[in-house]
């Protein structure tokens, strides 16, 4: 998703670059990118310049839906495990990650950018 979002303005993406780049299996890949697909969070363009590109900007795509789309909603604990002693602890950790969750995937790519070191300047 981070290099969908970093050529988000430019021809889209093939999978075989993605796998390559980031030493991921294409086949597990591709199963990935299916799902992102049906969320209506990527889509495929087919033909010789095609591949995969982000269905809608950066700014509106959520870490958090990105994560429940390929594994479901993140919980540290479920709520059927958690007993009454430890519950506030494990509801106080998983509003914290929530929170963590609830970025954009430009924000994280803007975020990653600064981590590294890279300068961002705007007019």
């Amino acid at each position: 998703m981070l290099e969908l979002g970093e050529n988000y303005n430019n021809r889209p993406t093939q999978i075989k670059d993605i796998a390559k780049t980031h030493d991921i299996p294409q086949h597990y890949l591709e199963q990935l990118l299916v799902f992102l697909k049906k969320a209506g969070i990527v889509q495929s363009f087919r033909g010789t310049a095609g591949g995969y590109s982000l269905a809608r900007p950066p700014a509106q795509i959520q870490i958090s839906d990105i994560l429940t789309c390929l594994d479901g909603k993140v919980e540290v604990v479920p709520d059927a495990k958690k007993n009454n002693a430890a519950a506030f602890f494990w509801n106080t950790l998983q509003t914290q990650i929530e929170k963590k969750l609830d970025i954009s995937l430009e924000d994280l790519l803007f975020e990653l950018r600064e981590t590294n070191g890279e300068f961002i300047y705007t007019i």
